[in-house]
């Protein structure tokens, strides 16, 4: 390995943050400009594929026009994708981001053919960094608010991140005691073959919530092994750089970027992408996963559990342990009451996840709206 790269963060960078707080940032659109934030099949589709939740709900006209809603809809977790605040340049530019909590609340579905707008602000800024550990960690709270142009509300976002200095004592500790990143042999990869075969759906077949008891258990949805880093916006990503964007830049913001392979200039961030890349530049065991994919893969199992008439009303995770590329996580869900209010019933749920090496990867609670008979 080469000298980990280094970065800081400063109390007067922290300072700074501070003031933002409160400071709503979203993308004004004209009105010719509105159709490029409607949500075509084309967008849907990608998103699902991208999850490997290929439901029909999200992916065929026909079959979701004669749902409960009428029409295709979004992955409901797709309004994390929302969030105009990226952690990753727009906070301490150099500092490694890692989301380490999230609360999801959603209100309605996005249906194809929806414009959807979305502000989001900075709501609070505390440094947590552990007494005796190396390397300064900021804990940065970002709530975005997710409506359709008329102004009808969608959901809202809170996630957690915790920023890090690169090449510290508290980065390295979100490996544990891993050296370096898990090998499957071919016996592994066919087993979790057969497993992807067990997964069921309910779909048009209805779950009343009458029906629903304490104790019930969610089948065990598997993902993996990953093969990437992936934290996905819906908008073009900040994250490319290249040519003479990448050159002015660079200039201005040097702590930004690194020279590659090539001994060409991007973005810091891309250091986390691949194994090799964490380990030359990062001194560390490999590249961590993206915890935003966790909680589409907690709503794939609460979809296949509760049918195309349910939806999730209010979701909250922890993540405390960041997976590795290549390695896998089943979402599991067990129902701890249900309650009425008003005309809405709601089954409670606990819901977590794990990795191969059975470390709780995520912890949390899920509420869902289910039809009653």
């Amino acid at each position: 390995m080469t000298s980990g790269i280094k970065t800081t963060i400063t109390d007067q960078q922290i300072a700074e943050l501070k003031t933002r707080i409160g400071e709503v940032v979203r993308t004004d659109y004209e009105d010719w400009q509105l159709d490029d934030a409607r949500y075509k099949r084309a967008i849907i589709r990608t998103w699902a594929v991208l999850n490997a939740d290929m439901r029909p709900l999200y992916m065929d006209p026909e079959y979701a026009g004669q749902s409960p809603w009428g029409s295709i809809i979004a992955p409901p977790a797709i309004i994390v994708s929302h969030e105009q605040i990226d952690p990753e340049t727009d906070i301490f530019p150099g500092a490694f981001s890692r989301l380490n909590a999230m609360q999801l609340d959603f209100d309605q579905p996005i249906h194809m053919g929806d414009i959807i707008l979305a502000e989001s602000e900075i709501t609070a800024v505390e440094e947590v960094t552990n007494t005796g550990v190396n390397g300064r960690v900021v804990c940065v709270s970002i709530t975005t608010r997710v409506s359709t142009n008329e102004n009808e509300s969608i959901g809202r976002v809170q996630l957690d991140w915790h920023m890090y200095e690169r090449g510290s004592d508290a980065q390295r500790e979100l490996y544990g005691d891993r050296q370096d990143a898990h090998m499957h042999s071919q016996g592994d990869i066919e087993a979790l073959g057969e497993e992807y075969k067990l997964e069921q759906q309910r779909g048009a077949d209805t779950l009343f919530w009458g029906d629903v008891q304490e104790g019930n258990e969610l089948q065990c949805v598997v993902k993996g092994p990953t093969t990437r880093a992936r934290h996905i916006p819906r908008s073009e990503s900040t994250w490319y750089w290249g040519h003479k964007q990448a050159n002015d830049e660079s200039k201005q913001h040097p702590e930004r970027f690194f020279e590659n392979e090539n001994g060409a200039l991007e973005p810091i961030m891309a250091i986390d992408w691949v194994h090799h890349r964490a380990q030359r530049w990062g001194d560390l065991p490999g590249a961590l996963e993206s915890n935003v994919d966790r909680p589409n893969f907690i709503i794939q199992a609460l979809a296949n559990w509760m049918g195309d008439a349910g939806y999730p009303l209010h979701i909250k995770l922890e993540f405390p342990v960041t997976n590795m590329i290549g390695d896998v996580t089943r979402s599991y869900g067990r129902v701890t009451g249900k309650r009425q209010e008003g005309d809405t019933s709601i089954v409670q749920l606990e819901v977590w996840q794990e990795n191969q090496l059975q470390q709780p990867i995520t912890t949390g609670t899920a509420e869902v709206i289910l039809p009653t008979a």
